[in-house]
């Protein structure tokens, strides 16, 4: 899941849709870039912060249930 998140935020988020003319949508040009910081710093939080500490929680979880 991490890997995963830090793809979307790195290929995906910063170069594909932040570098590339693949997402320019026609006469929007003016609003780019189209993920605002804010949203990017929440995006990156979430991806570094929030699945680790959601890893830990479902493996203690998982350890409570199997616990004997």
């Amino acid at each position: 899941m991490m890997i995963e998140g830090l793809f979307d935020r790195l290929f995906i988020d910063f170069y594909w849709v932040g570098k590339t003319k693949a997402w320019i949508i026609p006469k929007t040009e003016e609003l780019m870039p189209y993920i605002y910081g804010k949203t990017l710093v929440m995006k990156w939080l979430g991806t570094l912060i929030g699945s680790p500490v959601l890893a830990a929680a479902l493996s203690g979880i998982m350890m409570l249930l199997v616990k004997n």
